[in-house]
């Protein structure tokens, strides 16, 4: 009889932590991250959400739209909590300019900054370029109904290159999946994509070999980007495949929250970012996130505190 009283105190025991485990993980506030339906930031935005959920005291989900149109206004009006994007999207619907025009979204603020993407421009190898100027007579996509992105970026590597997109031989396209589809058929002649990405690898053997065109890093053609491409910047950066230094347009992506997100939210999130960021390296395993960069997005004050007590807050 004793043992059995024994045994029944145990299992008490044991159901009673169990329950209490189970509420706690029950009242753990969900918080959604917004992202695109594909590409860059389903794979990240994947990775934050693990390091939130593990480190943060909070189940952080994805919430995968079409386009940063769709989720920036959410976040904004705080139906979502943070939200990732590329820092030019997230300028322009900040802004309510360019693709956003007169949309604005002014609650958005700055919860943290991840690292750049290097952005080559790209020609079949037999394709001979011996002035830059030579680059207009080129098959190159235009349209982007899908996609305006894609515009800004051909508009920003032109004015880099001081020249405008102005194509002879444009080939109408919605979105970069089709611009990479016609390019692979030899239907295009110039596209971009992102330095060292095994999507290269596959361009490369469809069409015998790239060739990268390295832009201009001066001042004033960084400056000619940025109507087009704001806090894009040039980056040099080695082609695994030959060892070659090319210069690239780069940009950021970032997760943004708004004014409607609690401090307290917030503080635990860039916390868990900051102390998880081994978790958090991009595709080629150099890069951390760059926590704080100063951009056209003013930082939210629960980032803001966390910065400072982290001592990366620079005034």
């Amino acid at each position: 009889m004793k043992r059995l009283a024994i045994s029944k105190a145990i299992y008490g025991v044991a159901f009673c932590v169990a329950l209490t485990l189970g509420s706690l993980q029950a009242q753990a506030q969900v918080v959604a991250l917004g992202t695109a339906q594909a590409g860059f930031t389903v794979t990240y935005g994947t990775a934050v959400a693990k390091v939130v959920t593990e480190r943060a005291g909070l189940q952080m989900r994805t919430q995968a739209l079409s386009s940063t149109g769709q989720y920036a206004p959410r976040v904004n009006a705080g139906e979502l909590e943070f939200g990732m994007s590329n820092i030019i999207e997230t300028t322009f619907s900040f802004q309510g300019k360019d693709m956003f025009e007169g949309k604005p979204n002014p609650n958005l603020r700055m919860a943290f900054n991840m690292f750049p993407q290097p952005i080559v421009f790209q020609t079949p190898q037999k394709v001979k370029i011996s002035n830059p100027k030579d680059l207009l007579a080129l098959r190159m996509p235009v349209g982007w109904n899908a996609q305006r992105v894609g515009d800004n970026i051909f508009r920003g590597f032109f004015a880099n290159m001081n020249m405008s997109y102005e194509p002879a031989k444009g080939v109408p396209i919605p979105a970069m999946p089709r611009m990479w589809d016609l390019f692979g058929q030899g239907e295009l002649d110039l596209v971009f994509s992102i330095l060292n990405a095994s999507l290269n690898k596959e361009m490369a053997v469809k069409v015998g070999g790239l060739s990268y065109i390295s832009v201009n890093d001066d001042e004033a053609a960084v400056a000619r980007m940025q109507p087009f491409l704001p806090g894009s910047y040039v980056t040099h950066d080695i082609d695994v495949e030959t060892g070659n230094v090319v210069k690239n347009i780069s940009f950021d992506f970032v997760v943004y929250t708004s004014t409607r997100v609690s401090e307290d939210i917030v503080y635990r999130v860039v916390k868990a970012i900051h102390q998880g960021d081994e978790q958090l390296r991009t595709y080629d395993g150099n890069w951390k996130p760059n926590l704080v960069k100063k951009n056209a997005l003013e930082y939210h004050p629960g980032a803001i505190r966390y910065y400072k007590e982290a001592g990366i807050w620079k005034d």
